[in-house]
């Protein structure tokens, strides 16, 4: 679903096909008349450079293994954490000069560093001409963000006796949860 092209993107997929096919019979018929020649024109080779062109739309193979995949991801997790950890040591170096606040740091730079592969993502993929996907993603993050990391924040704080989050919300929140479902709801 996410693969498919948006509106505005031309459908080429069957004049490719069908001008796939007919360079396929001219290279077949060219080959034949130069082996019958005695011409130096390897046939298959001809034929195997326009497979090439049509298998780049099949679905392929996975190059890592699946212990290579638990390892790069075991990697990944503590660059991850270590680049974190190097991130949250250096909020004070940066709000000791009191020209930002300890207060937009943690509520707004940390989120957008968090948010910044999905941001990338969504941009290369709208890029790419592949506008569903790029909703799905900037979508999906907001309802995990709704969904699960909002009312676990809610519940760990009462587990540990920190009532700061709540689920109450002011005139403003609310407007502004209206309008943006309204926008989202528009755009889908």
């Amino acid at each position: 679903m996410c693969n498919t092209l948006s509106q505005r993107a031309p459908k080429r997929k069957s004049s490719q096909v069908k001008q796939g096919m007919s360079l396929r019979g001219i290279a077949q018929i060219s080959a034949r008349a130069a082996a019958i020649s005695k011409g130096g024109v390897n046939q298959k080779q001809l034929v195997q450079d326009l497979n090439a062109e049509e298998e780049d739309d099949e679905i392929k193979e996975p190059k890592l293994t699946i212990w290579g995949a638990i390892i790069t991801l075991r990697f990944s997790t503590a660059l991850v954490a270590f680049c974190s950890k190097f991130i949250v040591n250096s909020i004070s170096d940066i709000t000791v000069s009191g020209t930002v606040s300890t207060t937009f740091v943690g509520l707004i730079l940390l989120l957008i560093i968090r948010n910044a592969a999905e941001h990338v993502i969504a941009v290369i993929v709208a890029y790419k001409d592949k506008i569903s996907l790029a909703i799905n993603v900037t979508i999906g993050s907001s309802i995990q963000i709704a969904l699960l990391v909002l009312p676990f924040v809610i519940i760990l704080g009462w587990i540990i006796g920190q009532n700061y989050i709540t689920l109450y919300f002011d005139t403003f929140l609310i407007t502004i949860l209206f309008i943006t479902v309204l926008l989202v709801n528009y755009l889908i």
